[in-house]
Order: C-alpha cells, then structure tokens, then sequence
C-alpha cells in the first residue's frame, strides 16, 4: 500500500511541474543600417511537444520606423522544438528598438519570448542603392467626406533586386473603406524592374485619423535564395500616415450638385438619331471621365419643355476600373423644325482647389421632321338654337359643327339625370350589388363556420325523432318507439360531440348528458336494438316516457 502511495505521489509532483522552456533568438545581420532588411529567428525549446504556432502575426507589435511580418515556422512532427522566422525592415534613424515580448501559441502551451532589441547604425557601411523598396503614393492635402481617393504602393527594383510580386496588403484606417483591385491589376513599371499596386480610399467620416498600410513585396536578387538568407524573397513593407477629413463645404455649393468629388471631363454627347421624326425618340448618350466618385454620381432630372419631352436617364454599366460613367437620356421631340436638345450640367467638387466647378454637355442640333399636332378649338352650341343663329364665342375643344342645308332646327335633348330610364337601369344594377354582396357574405360566413348549419340540420332530425316516438307512444309499438327515441337522443348528442350520430353508444350519450340516468338510456337502447340481441319486451321504457322527452328537450336546448 506504501508503495501505491509513492508511486501516485510522483505521479501529482510530475504532472504539477512546470515545463521549462529555453528561448534564445537571433537576429541577421546583427547591427542594421538605416532602412536594411533583416532576418529574425526565435528558436523555442522545450520539455513538452510544441507542434505548429498559431497566430503569431498578430501578436507582434513592432516599434515605430520599423516592418516586422512573421514569415513562418520550422518544425517537427512530435518535436519539442521550434523555430519561428521573420522578415523585417529596420527604421530610418538610428538608435536601439526594442520589440515588446510577444505570445507565442502552441498547441500544448502559450510561450512568452522576451522583448527583443534591434540595433540600428550608420557605421555598417549599408547602402539602399540598388535595394528593392517601396513607396506609398497618397496625396498630400485634407480629404472629404465621400471623396476617392486613388493610391497605390509602388515596389521599385534595381539592377540587383528586381520585384516579382506582393501579397498580403492590409490596411488599418478607422474612418475609412479601402479596397484594392486584386493582383491581376498589379501594374509593372516602365523599368520592368517593379510593381505599382492601386488601391482606393474612401473617408466616411470627418476628423483626423491615422492611416496604416502594410504588406509583403516578393525580391528577385538573381542569385540562389535561401529561406533563411538576409537577401531572401520576401520583404515587408509598412506606411503610416495621419490624414484629415472634413465635410464639403455648404458655401458655393450649387443647388444641382449630385455629390460628385474630383476632377470631371467630358466627351462629345452621342445622339442616336440627328434627323428624326416628330414623337420619334432618340438616345442622347453623355459620358464622364476625370478623376474621383464617379460611381456616386446621380444623374440630373431634366424637366421637359415646349419642343421636348425627356425621360428620366438610365445608367450604361461599366467596369469601375473604367474611370467613366455614362448616362442615357431618352428625348421625344413635340414639334417639327430645326431644334436643339438641352444642354445638361454636371457641378462637382474639387478637392485641390476646394471650390465647385461645373462641366456642361452642350446643346446638339437636331432637324425634325413630320407635322405638328393639328390645333383644336371648342366652340359652344345650344341645340334648341334656330338654324342661321351664329355660334357662340369658341374655346379650346371641338370643331363647329356644321349644319345640312334644309334642316330647320334641332331637336331638344334632354340632360341624362332626366331620363328615368337611366335611373331604373342604375338602381337596379346597385340593388343587384347589394344583393350578391350580402349572399357571398352570408355564405362566406357559414363557410367559415359549418357548425351552426350542423347544428340546425341535427335540431331538425331530433324534432322528427321526436314527432315519431310520439306517433309510436300512441300506437303502443314499443320497439319503432325505442328505435325512434335512440335516433333522437345520438342526433342531438352527435354534433356535441363532433360525432357521426351511427356512431354513439350509451356512454357517448351519458358524455352528452351528464346527469341523465344510466340505466334508463342503457334500457333504450338495448329495446331499440332488442330484435338483434334477443333483448326482453321494450314495453317498460315506454313508462319513462316522460324522462325520455326530458332528455331530448335538453339536447335540443345546447343546439
């Protein structure tokens, strides 16, 4: 037993022991000049198996100046050992720059490593020339409120490191929506020696915030690459910068202004037809191009006027990457003759000179041809008027008419509201409303509620069950008086209890009647049904005839 004991002792002391861990890291080369690409390696050691890290990017918070992009991990299965890589720049001045300690996840346990110093130097004799580098191109002024703002990052090689590529662009900027075309619309340079990657930045709001982007651009030094060499492939980039947002101002701001922000041109409006007919519509095609919102813009509302009639425009969909919006109005031309369709004006805002500007589409020349609408005039007559009396003074509406000769007058007709016919006619219409009305409701009702039909059919089975026991008490025929008072008491009870009345029996009628006398309706039945059974003579229930009757009026009551 004392040998138990010890054995699970050592066992709780192993289990509650710590497992250490050795952390040593190194970083390539070890002093940095300004600006020079580095190699960072974390070897972890420990008594426990680590297997692979995870979310070690995230943990990482460089200092300021410097690009810090976790590249990957170096392990074995089952191994109690790791090795964590990462790329870096170093910042532009010099000085000691201390990585704060950082989390390293594993699945087995959560390793800390220590804060890391970086020490960068002007006397390692390091050069940029002739090194890969990136460059954010972003302007350099206040940005507004719905504006696109057009940037890129360009990734300039040299002669000894030439860009192939990038991947892992991020941005973090509170107050605005970034968005990046894709790696298909990485444009190379004219050197063919880099990259320029475009993005779009849309404030949402007004204020001051900073704008971070960061990423990873793939380097080609021409000579065989190692994972782990300083001149490796991949080299991380990171731009910070404070921007200012402000609304567009209200003073100045044209009544018409659709919200569009930037620098706008425009092409020569396309007309689909130059020569058209009257009440012939043409396309009238107007195209913007420029720099900014394009895609914000709404399309003024052209009113019609006495030679046009205008449609409301409807939009030609393109690419955004088109950098164009192209609207179409629809025109009806109302009268023949040389016109001109509308000139159209487009304000926008511009944001270098911050006042608002106005691009207008001019006027195109059109020759219409056809007939105007003929003009029609009212006149006013009297019927009972002789013929000869001269018309009175005309109005707009119908043509005079013209009376034959030899007619002598016209005949007098009466206003419709006098004609009894026609009331005859509209009342009888209107009561033949009202009355399918109220039948389609009626029936409508009864359709929603079948009950109150089956309870009126049951109430007329049991009064005729009831007129026959009655006829057969006279008789003295004692069984067609049990048959005639049995079908009486399941006719009322069947629809109590959602039942067929063929279908009820003596404890279904006690149901229905709770205090009626069970061997009373026991006696009933077995007299109704005395033929089948071989039941005794029904001359007794007749004697309860009155207590019978009692049950039927009851039944018929809850219908």
């Amino acid at each position: 037993m004392r040998a138990a004991f010890a054995i699970l002792a050592c066992f709780i002391a192993a289990s509650l022991v710590r497992a250490e861990n050795h952390i040593t890291w190194e970083i390539t080369p070890p002093v940095c000049g300004p600006g020079q690409p580095f190699r960072l390696q974390v070897r972890i050691e420990s008594d426990d198996i680590l297997g692979g890290a995870n979310q070690v990017g995230r943990e990482i918070k460089p200092p300021r100046g410097m690009v810090l992009r976790y590249s990957g991990q170096v392990f074995r299965a089952n191994a109690t050992e790791a090795t964590l890589n990462f790329s870096g720049v170093a910042p532009e001045e010099e000085g000691n720059y201390v990585l704060p300690a950082f989390n390293a996840r594993f699945p087995s346990q959560v390793v800390l490593v220590p804060a890391i110093t970086l020490i960068v130097s002007n006397k390692t004799g390091y050069r940029k020339e002739g090194r890969a580098r990136a460059e954010l191109v972003l302007p350099e002024r206040t940005f507004y409120v719905g504006e696109k703002i057009t940037g890129g990052v360009v990734m300039r090689g040299s002669e000894q490191e030439t860009v192939t590529g990038s991947f892992g662009l991020e941005c973090e900027a509170e107050g605005f929506t970034f968005q990046t075309e894709g790696s298909s619309f990485t444009q190379p340079l004219q050197d063919g020696l880099g990259l320029m990657k475009p993005f779009d930045l849309t404030p949402i709001r007004a204020g001051q915030g900073e704008f971070s982007l960061s990423g990873i651009m793939l380097v080609n030094t021409g000579d065989r690459i190692s994972s782990l060499n300083i001149s490796g492939r991949d080299r991380p980039f990171n731009f910070r910068r404070k921007l200012t947002v402000e609304h567009v101002p209200e003073t100045g701001r044209p009544a018409d202004w659709g919200g569009s922000i930037g620098k706008l041109e425009i092409t020569p409006p396309d007309l689909s037809n130059r020569f058209p007919e009257v009440g012939e519509p043409i396309k009238l095609k107007l195209t913007l191009v420029g720099e900014g919102n394009l895609e914000r813009i709404i399309a003024p509302e052209i009113p019609g006027t006495d030679t046009w009639d205008i449609a409301l425009a409807s939009e030609l969909r393109q690419r955004r990457s088109e950098g164009r919006r192209t609207f179409i109005y629809t025109l009806v031309p109302r009268l023949p003759g040389d016109l001109k369709t509308p000139a159209i004006r487009f304000p926008t805002f511009n944001p270098d000179s911050k006042k608002f500007e106005t691009v207008v589409f001019a006027s195109v020349a059109v020759k219409v041809s056809g007939n105007a609408p003929a003009k029609v005039e009212l006149v006013t007559i009297d019927p009972s008027a002789k013929v000869g009396t001269p018309a009175a003074k005309m109005i707009t509406g119908l043509l005079t008419p013209a009376v034959a000769a030899g007619v002598k007058g016209v005949a007098k007709i009466e206003p419709l509201a006098a004609s009894q016919p026609f009331w005859l006619s509209n009342s009888a219409a209107l009561v033949a409303l009202l009355l399918t009305t109220a039948v389609i409701s009626v029936v409508g009702y009864f359709a929603a509620h079948p009950e109150f039909l089956i309870r009126r059919r049951a109430r007329l089975d049991l009064r005729r069950a009831r007129a026959a026991a009655q006829y057969a008490y006279r008789r003295q025929d004692y069984a067609a008086y049990a048959r005639a008072m049995t079908q009486g008491l399941r006719t009322g009870a069947a629809p109590l209890l959602k039942a067929e009345p063929l279908a009820l029996t003596q404890s279904d009628i006690l149901r229905a009647l709770p205090t009626a006398s069970p061997t009373l309706i026991e006696a009933i039945f077995l007299a109704a049904d005395g033929e089948k059974y071989g039941a005794k003579d029904a001359r007794q229930t007749i004697a309860e005839d009155a207590q019978l009757q009692a049950m039927l009026n009851t039944l018929e009551a809850q219908l």
